[in-house]
Formats: structure tokens, C-alpha cells, sequence
């Protein structure tokens, strides 16, 4: 064949090579109408059913809620459900894969271009500081900000790699999440939850698989920057077969966003709808009326010392002894620059703390409150811990 033939062959060719290409590569928007374009993220491709808001697979109202299949790199890394009227993600989910913990990636928020033009970047894109996003929260919503963080509902600490990792910080996977709570109880479940799945949700294929589903739901509290809906509850749930266990594991917590407050309590899926109308794994084989609190609770297990917020959670019906400061021994009181107060003194310096109770409990033989310290009593050489009956007081602490 001469050239000039082939020249003219090979540009008759070229539209039909360009044609089979795009046949080949998605090129499909990454805010879809429907969760079936994201489905991969849910175990056995069933999304979880939301009152009012995604029930039997189905967005009630699809003008307000967005499916974002969360995409970076131009791959899709997790997927979320957004409220584009309360500037919230509903929930997000993932498979969780495993991998080593790592250090929280040092990166500007992004936000999700598609939600503001469908026409727009497939890919989530840095927030410019500068802009008021119409459907979504932007960095200028939390500037400045020191009661609230950007709260992840997935956590990078459930990515197995740097990239995946860095996929997690983008806005619309974000709540106002008062500070406290998000460094605090929350803080520690995401851990114990990370040790169960790391080390029980390994398959019959010796590779660790889990699926998670972590979510918000909004209140009637002012917005934050009057746009950002402050939700009043996180939850968080997951599912795996456990080769080990030879038997499904599944999880459920949550607890309200607000500084104080008790430490998160494993609980079961079935309570999980049961208090919040939330079926995490609706139509897949895991338990709704068992947890796996039995996987930390001994002393043995693999997860006790990642899980320690959660033992001995028995309700105790003796009512714990109570007594007052003079009657304390062996204590210290530690100030948050370190210094310190013998015990001898403890009473006097108690007494002119402001909104100090005139009595506190002692309860026997373990109890810790996850909250984040002002102030701690610690026992010294006792084996009981100070419980302080006052919200002055952040933490009550032991070693």
C-alpha cells in the first residue's frame, strides 16, 4: 500500500477509533441520579434505607439529595449521599480495606465541583477560600471557626492508602462536629472499630473486607455561618464475615454532637433502627441483634486495650457510695500546666473552684469518661476513680 493510501486509510479510521474509545471509558458525571451508579460501595450493592430520604434503593427527593460517587484521580474512592439544602452529607460508605493507619494527610478541603455545574470536573477539586458554594459547605463556612471542626464522617483513618486517604478530606464529607466530641469519644470508636475490622473481618479468602456506613442526621439549631446545618446525632455502622468467628460481625454507634457527654455504647444494628430508623445493611446476612462487644471485653482479645472506653459496661444496681473531698486519699489534683496538688490540700483547693459540688462519687472498681480535660483527679495509689457530678469538670481519668 503507498502512503498517501494509507494516510487517507488511516484518517477515515480515526473517528471510528474515537467513537469505540468512548465506548470504552466511563463518561459518566460523578453526581449521579441514582445510588446503582455507586453501588460497589455497599455491601451486597444494597444502599442503606434513610427515612424520607433513600428508601428501597429510591431518593425521595432527588432536587435536594445528590449522589457524589467521591472521586479523585479520576478513580471513585467512597461514596456519599448529600444534602444540598443542609449543606451535609446524609451518610457516606465504603468498603473497608485495611491497611496501615498512617499519618492524617496534610491537605486543603476540597469540595465537589459537580454539585455547583453537572458539567463540571468530574474530579473534587481544592475549596477556594474565597467563594460561597450555593449547594455545598466551603472553607470561608469554617473560618475562623473554634467550636465546630470539619468533622469526617469517613475517616481517612479507614483508608488503606495515601491517595484513598486523601480522597476523605473533601467538604461534602464533612459536618460541623463540635470540637470535643470529634477528638474525643468519637475519636476512640473510630479506633476500637478500626481493631475489629483489622483483625476479625478477614474472609475466607484471608483478605480483610468490611463495609462501613457512617452518617448525620440535622437539627433545628442555628446553621453554622447561617448555611451549614449542625446535625444533633452521628452514627456509624458496619458489616463483615469473620472467617475466625465463622459467622457475620456486625456494629452500630452513635451519640449526640455536643461537647459532654457519655461514651459511645456498642450497640446492635436492629437498636440502631430502632432509635434512629436507620437500617445500615438492609437485606444482607448480617445479625441485627447481636454486637461484638464479646471481641474486646476480655482481657485476652486482640481488641481490648483499642476498645477500653467499652468495659465493663454491666449497669451495676448498688448505688455507689458518696463522700466529700476531706475523706479522698491518696490524690492528687493535676492543673493542665502540670502542677500539681498534694492530697492533704485537695479539699481547700476544691472548695474555691467555682461551680464545684459540695460532694462527689467514687465508683469501684473502674470508670473513665472520654471527655477532654480541664481538670483531672487521678488516682495515685487506689484503685478507685473519681466520678465529679459537675459539667465543670471535662474528664475524670485513672491509670
Amino acid at each position: 500500500m503507498k502512503q498517501g493510501e494509507a494516510m487517507s486509510l488511516l484518517k477515515q479510521l480515526l473517528p471510528l477509533a474515537a467513537l469505540l474509545l468512548l465506548s470504552i471509558v466511563p463518561t459518566d458525571s460523578r453526581v449521579v441520579t441514582s445510588v446503582e451508579d455507586c453501588n460497589e460501595f455497599f455491601l451486597q450493592q444494597i444502599p442503606p434505607n434513610i427515612p424520607g430520604i433513600l428508601e428501597g434503593r429510591n431518593i425521595q427527593d432527588q432536587n435536594r439529595y445528590k449522589v457524589i460517587c467521591q472521586t479523585l484521580r479520576n478513580i471513585s474512592r467512597f461514596v456519599t449521599l448529600y444534602d444540598t439544602k443542609n449543606r451535609i452529607p446524609v451518610f457516606s460508605a465504603a468498603e473497608y480495606r485495611g491497611g496501615a493507619a498512617g499519618k492524617r494527610p496534610k491537605i486543603n478541603w476540597m469540595i465537589e465541583p459537580q454539585l455547583e455545574n453537572i458539567n463540571d470536573n468530574d474530579n473534587m477539586i481544592p475549596a477556594d477560600k474565597r467563594i460561597t458554594y450555593n449547594h455545598q459547605a466551603g472553607d470561608i463556612d469554617y473560618y475562623k471557626q473554634t467550636e465546630f471542626d470539619r468533622g469526617h464522617l469517613f475517616p481517612s483513618l479507614y483508608k488503606s492508602d495515601e491517595v484513598d486517604k486523601r480522597s476523605t478530606f473533601t467538604l461534602t464529607n464533612a459536618v460541623p462536629q463540635r470540637r470535643q466530641f470529634n477528638n474525643g469519644r468519637w475519636n476512640m470508636m473510630e479506633r476500637c472499630v478500626k481493631c475489629i475490622l483489622d483483625n476479625y473481618c478477614i474472609n475466607n479468602n484471608d483478605r480483610r473486607e468490611g463495609f462501613v456506613v457512617i452518617g448525620a442526621q440535622p437539627s433545628n439549631e442555628i446553621p453554622l455561618n447561617q448555611r451549614i446545618n449542625i446535625p444533633s446525632v452521628l452514627w456509624s455502622a458496619f458489616c463483615c464475615y469473620s472467617h475466625s468467628k465463622e459467622s457475620w460481625l456486625a456494629s452500630a454507634h452513635w451519640g449526640e454532637n455536643k461537647d459532654d457527654g457519655p461514651n459511645l455504647q456498642t450497640k446492635t444494628l436492629g437498636e440502631l433502627h430502632t432509635e434512629l430508623g436507620i437500617e445500615a445493611f438492609p437485606g444482607t446476612q448480617c445479625p441485627n441483634d447481636t454486637s461484638v462487644t464479646e471481641l474486646y471485653s476480655e482481657p485476652e482479645s486482640l481488641c481490648h486495650s483499642k476498645c477500653r472506653q467499652y468495659w465493663n459496661r454491666k449497669k451495676s444496681t448498688s448505688t455507689p457510695p458518696t463522700t466529700t473531698a476531706l475523706q479522698i486519699q491518696h490524690l492528687c489534683l493535676l492543673h493542665p500546666t502540670h502542677r500539681s496538688l498534694p492530697a492533704p490540700h485537695l479539699s481547700h483547693h476544691l472548695e474555691h473552684l467555682p461551680h464545684f459540688p459540695p460532694q462527689f462519687q467514687i465508683t469501684v472498681p473502674h470508670l473513665v469518661s472520654q471527655q477532654l480535660a480541664l481538670w483531672v483527679l487521678q488516682p495515685v495509689s487506689t484503685a478507685a476513680t473519681v466520678q465529679i457530678s459537675s459539667t465543670f469538670f471535662k474528664k475524670v481519668s485513672s491509670k
